[in-house]
């Protein structure tokens, strides 16, 4: 029966693997410019909401994300306007500009717990927005950078052709689920959810646990870093005023609303909060209202996430198949 049940659950998870990629390649066929738009702030929401995700494996949320995709953002966008690079190369060097300039904050940040915690890395993305403010050369200001070129081939690359831009955002999306899933399957991920449960017990078997933290904060910087590259070139623009404290809350709330001790949470959590905002674009002034209606009702009534309610439902009818 086992057997039978682990073999149902295998078909079935290959065959939504197959169709969701299918669905993914054909995507810009059949689909408008603003329903690819849509596609394209999803996969930027799920980066940052997977990259703030593998933190909390560790007992940790940081409210700085926005921060290290804001400097990912600027890294890209001064490197490409200014210094005329290519934008392939910054993809990977704006995420690691985030990630070094998480080496040093990540340090004092990791020392404290729980609500210093947030407040720290709070203090940390107003601090970077502050400093991108203060100083227009070669920041911008407040009124940040504008007409940031965009990939190459530029004739490719175009506000009139959102395929190139989709199908860009839909791989990093991908790279980034599969290297965080992957972490979150290995025996360091084991390491991050024992730290979770109990980093004092953790330590007393020899988990260096300020180390396997500092290393998750980075990596949860460098994917935050990347985001902001693509956010960058893709949206042509960027300031103080777009990588706020609110994108970094969204972010936990993409989690929250998901299922927080899934891998799938944040995932289902972007997907579903980016498109709802939508459906309610017409209502204007009440959109806002609408969402957070939303957010407040989900919250109370699927405490345990949208991917734990599925699980829950879905598990005993799996079990009922293999009898």
């Amino acid at each position: 029966m086992g057997m039978k049940l682990s073999t149902i659950h295998w078909m079935n998870k290959r065959f939504a693997s197959s169709a969701l990629i299918v669905f993914l390649f054909t995507l810009p066929v059949f689909a408008n410019s603003f329903h690819l738009h849509v596609v394209i702030t999803i996969c930027i929401n799920i980066i940052m909401a997977i990259s703030m995700w593998v933190l909390s494996t560790t007992g940790l949320m940081s409210f700085g994300q926005a921060g290290f995709m804001f400097i990912g953002a600027m890294t890209s966008a001064l490197l490409v306007k200014n210094l005329g690079w290519l934008f392939w190369p910054c993809i990977p060097l704006g995420g690691i500009a985030a990630a070094l300039v998480c080496v040093p904050i990540g340090r004092l940040c990791i020392r404290v717990k729980g609500v210093y915690f947030f407040i720290v890395t709070m203090a940390f993305g107003f601090v970077v927005n502050g400093v991108f403010a203060y100083f227009e050369n070669p920041f911008g200001g407040w009124y940040g950078i504008l007409h940031i070129p965009p990939p190459e081939p530029r004739s490719l690359f175009t506000p009139l052709n959102k395929a190139p831009f989709y199908y860009l955002a839909v791989g990093l999306t991908l790279l980034t689920c599969w290297v965080i899933h992957r972490i979150s399957r290995s025996r360091m991920g084991k390491i991050l959810l024992s730290i979770k449960q109990s980093d004092s017990l953790a330590e007393s078997i020899g988990v260096n646990v300020m180390r396997y933290k500092l290393h998750t904060f980075i990596i949860a910087a460098f994917f935050a870093g990347i985001a902001g590259v693509y956010y960058a070139h893709y949206f042509s623009y960027i300031s103080p005023l777009v990588f706020s404290f609110n994108l970094s809350l969204n972010s936990l709330i993409f989690i929250i609303v998901g299922g927080p001790l899934h891998f799938a949470g944040p995932i289902v959590g972007a997907v579903v909060l980016t498109i709802i905002p939508e459906f309610f674009r017409a209502t204007g002034a009440y959109q806002m209202l609408i969402y957070g209606v939303i957010l407040v009702l989900s919250m109370i009534f699927i405490p345990q996430g949208i991917v734990g309610l599925v699980e829950e439902n879905l598990l005993p009818l799996f079990r009922k198949q293999g009898k």
